[in-house]
């Protein structure tokens, strides 16, 4: 495994130019013989998408149909699956987080973050056609939300932006689901559910672990993933090339939570919050600190499978009392449905699919030590809004899985 420090070029790292980087220089092919994601289940709340292709074969990928867009207001619903361009954002997600890496073409293929998750995928944008409110909907999007939650979502991933109120993401954290949603790729952090109280918003880092051009900066930026350069199929389902942009670390992000959540099924949505934050960078840290650009570090799968999130507070480590909606009391329900700022409802997709990546950002670098371990990760308080917690039992299923259950069962007799 190579190991760059900043300011190495990006082409040594294996896997930089098919854009594969992220397994190698973050160990998952190590982990992966810990843990798969087995048993939990990630909600992807985007685009149709296309389950046929060859590195969703045999992954465990379940469309919601119909979608949550109609070309009028009232009308029939697209369907959630297609094999046009409309499904290429949403197959890149998929594949990111569960792909087999069969390839295709000869090819080498996708290998996935959490390759023994499900992925449920939720239609609530359709490309460049409209998107209205089809029949028997409500006119926000939570729909997809609440259907996400009845069908078992433990993580909710949304990698883009939706029409969603702050009272459907409120209602998602009230069920013990992890929210993780894509930045922006313009610099500020913007959009439905990203600028949300609770949510793990996430940047974007390159393969050298420098910022990517426009990773998102702000106070609620919960960590950065790596994103850039990302190894995706094109249209035509036969040949890749690469994307850059929040939405691939939104992926990643919700592919590494799956990891130690399957380890521990038994912790909370917010012990497993905070294991996230306290080993940014592989290294474990006893007081996290924030910063406007980084959040709490770079996202390593290494670090948090260092860890049990079962020795951290049960307690949402995002969640602040400074006015951001939802409120605190929102979150724990004692409070009224929470307002949306105006305009936060508007559908707003954040990422770019273009095959060529961005260029890596101005920001201070990280040494590669932040992903594969052994590197300290250079973050500041922001000064910003103060964090507050506070504690919640997490909804877990009275039954798991059979797999899920073996999971565990290995988990804990190998790793205490």
């Amino acid at each position: 495994m190579t190991i760059l420090t900043a300011g190495s070029a990006t082409a040594a790292v294996p896997g930089a130019d098919d854009g594969r980087w992220y397994v190698e220089a973050t160990g998952l092919p190590e982990l992966h013989q810990r843990t798969t994601g087995t048993g939990i289940t990630i909600a992807v709340l985007d685009e149709a998408v296309n389950p046929a292709v060859a590195d969703l074969v045999g992954a465990d990928v379940q469309p919601h149909e119909p979608s949550y867009c109609a070309a009028d207001a009232g009308g029939e619903a697209y369907p959630a699956t297609s094999t046009e361009a409309v499904a290429k954002h949403t197959t890149s997600i998929a594949t990111m987080l569960v792909g087999t890496d069969a390839g295709t073409g000869g090819a080498p293929g996708i290998p996935g973050v959490a390759p023994g998750a499900t992925v449920r995928t939720y239609a609530i944008r359709y490309g460049d056609l409209p998107c209205e409110t089809p029949a028997g909907q409500e006119d926000d999007q939570d729909d997809a939300i609440r259907d996400a939650i009845a069908d078992g979502a433990d993580i909710i991933a949304v990698p883009g932006a939706g029409r969603f109120t702050m009272d459907g993401v409120a209602e998602a954290l009230r069920a013990g689901v992890i929210v993780v949603a894509a930045g922006g790729n313009d610099g500020a952090l913007t959009g439905m559910p990203a600028i949300a109280n609770g949510v793990v918003t996430v940047g974007t880092v390159t393969s050298d672990v420098t910022l990517a051009e426009g990773s998102p900066v702000g106070p609620s930026l919960a960590a950065v993933a790596p994103g850039a350069k990302i190894r995706a199929m094109r249209d035509d389902w036969s040949t890749y090339g690469t994307t850059t942009g929040s939405s691939n670390a939104t992926a990643y992000t919700a592919g590494a939570l799956a990891l130690l959540w399957s380890l521990y099924p038994d912790a909370t949505d917010g012990q497993i919050i905070q294991a996230l934050i306290h080993t940014t960078d592989a290294e474990v840290k006893e007081t996290p600190a924030r910063d406007m650009e980084w959040g709490y570090g770079t996202v390593s799968p290494r670090g948090l499978l260092s860890v049990d999130p079962t020795t951290y507070p049960d307690e949402n480590p995002l969640l602040r009392d400074d006015g951001t909606l939802p409120l605190i009391a929102d979150v724990v329900g004692d409070g009224a449905p929470a307002a949306t700022p105006e305009g936060e409802t508007d559908e707003a997709p954040v990422d770019d699919n273009a095959a060529a990546p961005a260029e890596p950002g101005a920001g201070s670098g990280l040494p590669m030590g932040a992903l594969v371990g052994g590197g300290a990760g250079l973050l500041l308080i922001a000064g910003a809004a103060v964090a507050l917690v506070i504690t919640r039992r997490r909804r877990r299923a009275v039954e798991h899985t059979a797999a899920h259950d073996a999971t565990h069962t290995n988990a804990r007799g190998s790793h205490g």
